[in-house]
């Protein structure tokens, strides 16, 4: 087989130029910090890289989501421990009350009635996004509004909004007034509401009319539901921080297998693109000698 001066040269110089684009590929490599550049250079390696970044994206939206979700917890359990706070104060009242005069009841209204104002105030609580905490899924309606004559409107529904903090796992994140604050049985029979149950309270003491047992019952009622709710909030809390840590460590483990699969080995590239480094020189030098060669220099 013969080669002709020009073929000579066409070698030299794909030899250089295939030199040159493993030399540009490994200093972009080591710019990027990324073993492979495009999909094509590992496809196996960006599938799996893929694959883990998905991961990751979900497991911080899920901390995402249990933050809000413990920021709204958070905030309901203040909320009903003002609403405990309250209520025992009310107990209180509605047993010492019972012996007191006529007149000795209309003045104790007024501290009831400030009570009560209270708990409407708590009931009517509304988030830091400015939405109605107990109003189910209807959070841009105020939950309570007082009709008069010792009657209370709740305006909202009994929805429950529910927050993914994991796959297929979602917590209560919210509850409704109705499941709270209404359907409490009292000692007269049937159900009511705590702002009606105290409102009552207060205009029998206004009237100077106040007896202690029933309304001590009923209040004791009232404090069972808001206990009760208390404990489940509390024990969701408790969830969401071990969802949290649970996911923090998930979320370490798929950073590392994402860094195993695509980052670079530094120190690998840098011994690699030295040796890429001479070889290019080599090939310059080569390239150099054979581009003033001549086959007519061996005619003579």
């Amino acid at each position: 087989m013969r080669i002709s001066t020009s073929q000579m040269h066409l070698l030299a110089v794909n030899a250089l130029l295939a030199q040159q684009a493993k030399l540009s590929k490994t200093q972009l490599e080591i710019a990027s910090g990324k073993k492979f550049l495009t999909p094509s250079d590992d496809p196996a390696g960006a599938v799996a890289a893929l694959g883990f970044s998905r991961v990751s994206g979900s497991l911080e939206q899920y901390q995402r989501n249990i933050e809000r979700a413990r920021s709204s917890l958070g905030l309901e359990d203040q909320t009903l421990s003002g609403v405990q706070d309250v209520l025992q104060r009310l107990r209180e009242l509605a047993i010492s009350s019972g012996s007191l005069s006529s007149q000795e009841q209309v003045a104790a209204s007024y501290e009831v009635r400030q009570l009560e104002n209270s708990l409407v105030y708590f009931a009517n609580t509304k988030d830091e996004d400015g939405n109605y905490l107990f109003s189910g899924f209807q959070n841009l309606v105020q939950p309570y509004t007082n009709a008069g004559g010792g009657i209370f409107t709740f305006n909202g529904d009994q929805g429950q909004r529910l927050v993914e903090i994991a796959p297929a796992t979602n917590i209560v994140a919210t509850d409704s007034g109705a499941q709270i604050f209404n359907s409490i049985p009292v000692s007269a029979g049937g159900v009511s509401d705590m702002l009606s149950i105290v409102d009552s309270f207060a205009a029998s003491l206004e009237a100077g009319t106040y007896t202690a047992p029933s309304t001590v019952v009923d209040i004791d009622a009232v404090l069972q539901r808001v206990t009760g709710t208390r404990a489940t909030v509390g024990a969701r809390i408790n969830n969401l921080d071990s969802a949290k840590d649970l996911n923090e460590s998930y979320w370490v483990d798929t950073q590392q297998n994402l860094s195993d699969v695509q980052d670079l080995d530094y120190a690998k590239a840098v011994s690699q693109l030295s040796l890429q480094l001479a070889g290019l020189e080599a090939a310059q030098q080569s390239f150099a000698r054979i581009q003033n060669l001549s086959l007519f220099d061996y005619l003579r």
